[in-house]
């Protein structure tokens, strides 16, 4: 990302930082929806959080789904919207399980940062998980106030939290 940044700006088109510029797309409330998170999604975000703390230097995703605080698959090439669709078929009857996404270790803030959409929580929905926790100021909401009416009609959750790592 570093290269291509530099190929940019030596052509004339420099780079912004999106979170000063569009910080609407951010969001540094806890709870942006009426629907809070259970304990085991807590639960489930804090193992998520344990583990990313272990692959984080490698640069794999910017997701892990989690249920039973047991990892059902990190996010790699194949993207989010799969990894929600992929992990649907290892739940188990207990929670319902989450998504947390959040940023890579040493994340370019100006060409690839996390982003969530109406996409991502209609797959959601439609795989039956509680809902999800974005990284606190550092995850893109498209359409945000689409989104969280579509959680709030929906009876899933949209959280942040810090990653602190």
């Amino acid at each position: 990302m570093k290269s291509i940044s530099k190929f940019f700006f030596k052509k004339g088109f420099p780079l912004f930082d999106w979170k000063n510029i569009c910080n609407e797309l951010f969001s540094s409330k806890d709870n942006l929806t009426i629907n809070k998170p259970s304990k085991f999604a807590i639960k489930n975000m804090n193992k998520g959080l344990d583990i990313f703390r272990i692959i984080g230097k490698s640069d794999v995703g910017q997701a892990i789904i989690v249920q039973n605080q047991l990892v059902l698959g990190i996010e790699c090439v194949e993207g989010t919207d799969n990894l929600i669709r992929r992990c649907e078929k290892y739940k188990k009857n207990d929670d319902r399980g989450i998504l947390l996404k959040l940023t890579k270790h040493k994340q370019h803030n100006e060409l690839d940062l996390p982003t969530i959409g109406i996409q991502t929580v209609s797959n959601i929905k439609k795989y039956n998980y509680e809902g999800l926790f974005i990284e606190k100021n550092e995850c893109i909401i498209i359409n945000k106030n689409q989104v969280i009416d579509f959680c709030n009609n929906n009876n899933l959750f949209l959280s942040t939290f810090n990653k602190n790592i």
